[in-house]
């Protein structure tokens, strides 16, 4: 098993190439792993650095709209299998409501609500504005807007999503919706949604149901 970082594993497996005494190794990905914003605007902080370095055309982007979920997969009995759209309104009126049901989606369209805020700086502030030196406010001033919200959020921004999900701000009482809030977190950061960064909550919560959102996966090389 190969760790590359977050839940991003990966793992290998050798097979005898036929009718030769050969063998070859093939790498398998395992674990989930969410990558968005790099196949289209508004990018992310990786797609951010390929475009600056002019690697971004080197990296082919497999877009996917969704993923699939399975439930108690070892209990034939309650086991599940249901699909995770992307895009707006169609996770809501699909899974959140068939199984969280209407309060769930009355959790879920607040949460999304009082957490736009923390959107602001990944969305409207690109990464490589930030710089570590003594001048790091001036690049920063073209986007003043969003980086004053930032500001006045202060450690709510840079803190973990607990005061979103277990109060004082908010608390999350449907345990379907707080079940899927870890499961989306996991993917994150391999943690429960009340220890990992509010602001890649935020981030995703809103990037996975917005207009033309999408999963992006690098495409390999043979």
């Amino acid at each position: 098993m190969h760790n590359k970082g977050g839940c991003a594993h990966a793992f290998d497996r050798v097979a005898k190439v036929p009718s030769t005494d050969e063998k070859q190794i093939f790498t398998f990905d395992s674990g989930p792993t969410i990558v968005l914003g790099c196949s289209q605007k508004p990018y992310n902080p990786l797609r951010q650095i390929l475009n600056a370095v002019g690697m971004d055309h080197h990296v082919e982007w497999i877009r996917y709209d969704g993923w699939g979920m399975v439930e108690y997969p070892c209990d034939k009995e309650k086991e599940l299998r249901w699909k995770v759209p992307l895009g707006p309104n169609v996770f809501e009126e699909g899974p959140l409501t068939t199984f969280g049901g209407e309060e769930a989606l009355k959790e879920f369209l607040y949460l999304s609500e009082i957490t736009r805020d923390l959107v602001a700086g990944p969305v409207e502030i690109p990464a490589m504005a930030g710089r570590s030196d003594s001048f790091a406010l001036l690049p920063l001033l073209r986007y003043l807007k969003p980086l004053l919200g930032l500001i006045e959020k202060g450690e709510l921004v840079t803190g973990t999503f607990a005061p979103f999900m277990d109060g004082p701000i908010y608390t999350v009482k449907n345990q379907w919706f707080r079940d899927w809030l870890d499961a989306l977190a996991f993917s994150l950061s391999g943690l429960p949604a009340n220890r990992t960064a509010a602001s890649a909550m935020a981030y995703v919560l809103f990037d996975m149901h917005r207009e033309g959102a999408a999963l992006d996966y690098p495409k390999g090389k043979k």
